[in-house]
């Protein structure tokens, strides 16, 4: 009960910096980051095996957080609409999801991993798969403002661990012909950025190199940034992930300038992960895989 008090809290001391600080003029209502929303499923929310109905360690990997924290002007904390339950049914919990962002009338709407669970899922067919990403495909086009949306990985290597099962898992053929449909949707929509969440999460998983902007994540320490799991972020992952999308959308969208970034990794895992944190913790403790000696 009491950390319930202390989150709720929290909340509304955000609410009320938030407010003090647009009435104060530290907050552009005009700038592209006025109003920054998230949608999708787990990755987006934060999710740990360990706390299935949510905890600290689970906020500690929330992607918004990251997000918040790359972005140096002042702007109100992102939205964050995704749930850890789309995957139960994409269709009956993703159309809720869009409603509350568009209420919000977002300058940006982040979705990384909003598809995956119209792809991955229960039992369907390819010709199923695809039916249930137009699905997907068709919500999105009710966002009218730049939206920067993942493309679909290949997580089979996750059934290894029990998170997800086979049979939930598209051959490479329909995954392939998602990514493809996803890019050709894509290339008709201006305002539409693709990220692409299958190369990170595969040079992840092979420890590889991994180069966004300035930032390089040796090889032997990317897999650090994804769980145990082999599915979902850790707060290092998180950070880079933010950075990612960050990477992708001032490259495309120019109203967002690269110049409004935070683009050092260590500092924005800081800031993200403070941010998390409902309690004030020992700097001691702050997560390491990707400080500066893990960076060329």
């Amino acid at each position: 009960m009491q950390m319930v008090k202390t989150l709720r809290l929290k909340i509304i001391l955000l609410i009320l910096l938030a407010f003090q600080q647009v009435r104060a003029g530290e907050i552009d209502t005009n700038s592209p980051w006025a109003r920054v929303v998230m949608i999708g499923a787990s990755a987006s929310t934060g999710f740990v095996l360990s706390e299935p109905f949510g905890g600290t360690n689970t906020l500690q990997c929330r992607l918004s957080y990251y997000v918040d924290a790359a972005i140096k002007p002042a702007h109100p904390p992102t939205r964050n609409f995704a749930q850890a339950l789309l995957f139960i049914n994409p269709e009956s919990f993703a159309p809720p999801e869009v409603t509350h962002a568009l209420a919000e009338k977002p300058t940006l709407v982040i979705g990384v991993d909003f598809l995956f669970w119209f792809c991955y899922g229960e039992g369907s067919t390819d010709a199923e798969r695809a039916k249930r990403l137009e699905g997907g495909l068709k919500m999105l086009e009710a966002i009218k403002c730049p939206l920067i949306i993942g493309d679909i990985p290949d997580a089979s290597y996750a059934t290894n661990t029990g998170i997800i099962s086979a049979s939930q898992v598209p051959s490479g053929e329909a995954r392939a012909a998602a990514n493809r449909r996803l890019r050709e949707w894509a290339a008709a929509r201006p305002d539409v950025s693709v990220i692409p969440l299958a190369d990170f999460m595969g040079t992840v998983m092979a420890n590889k190199e991994l180069k966004i902007r300035g930032t390089v994540v040796l090889a032997g320490k990317s897999r650090a940034l994804l769980q145990d799991d082999q599915l979902h972020p850790t707060p290092q992952g998180s950070a880079i992930l933010a950075l990612g999308i960050l990477d992708v959308l001032t490259r495309k969208q120019h109203e967002f300038s690269a110049s409004d970034i935070r683009w050092d990794p260590a500092e924005v895992l800081r800031i993200g992960y403070d941010s998390a944190k409902m309690v004030p913790r020992p700097a001691s403790k702050t997560p390491t895989a990707i400080a500066p000696a893990t960076l060329k």
